[in-house]
């Protein structure tokens, strides 16, 4: 069983360099905001982080006053038992209404049908919620 909706995440762009992840993270924590989603890699020496988060807002401020580039960005996030075939049926739903994934991330506990996330943005969230849900 999955179940999609709507979410935002936050997409910080920064220098790459040693200890980012760490200073974000730590920064986060000191406000009482917890990150429930991250996927990090690096495009020409700069560092991009997507966050969900507990609290977007207060996390774009505190970015924000560190002099990072921070965009908020609507994605859709889909929760999902941790078993074989999850995700085939997710792509195989997107698939039959013609909606494209940009980007898909996601986790699982490692523990048979605990909750997993997946987080993905497309062509056309709402018609990939719709799908999921149908």
């Amino acid at each position: 069983m999955s179940k999609a909706r709507a979410g935002k995440e936050i997409h910080v762009v920064t220098e790459n360099k040693i200890g980012t992840l760490s200073d974000i993270s730590q920064w986060m924590a000191d406000k009482g905001i917890n990150i429930k989603a991250i996927c990090a890699y690096v495009v020409d020496a700069k560092a991009h982080f997507l966050f969900v988060t507990s609290d977007n807002k207060k996390a774009m401020e505190i970015l924000r006053a560190k002099d990072m580039k921070v965009d908020e960005d609507e994605v859709v996030v889909i929760e999902l038992n941790d078993k074989i075939g999850m995700l085939k049926d997710i792509g195989k739903k997107l698939k039959n209404v013609d909606v494209d994934i940009k980007y898909l991330y996601g986790t699982t506990t490692g523990t048979p049908n605990a909750p997993s996330v997946v987080i993905f943005d497309s062509s056309d969230n709402k018609k990939a919620i719709n799908a999921i849900n149908g």
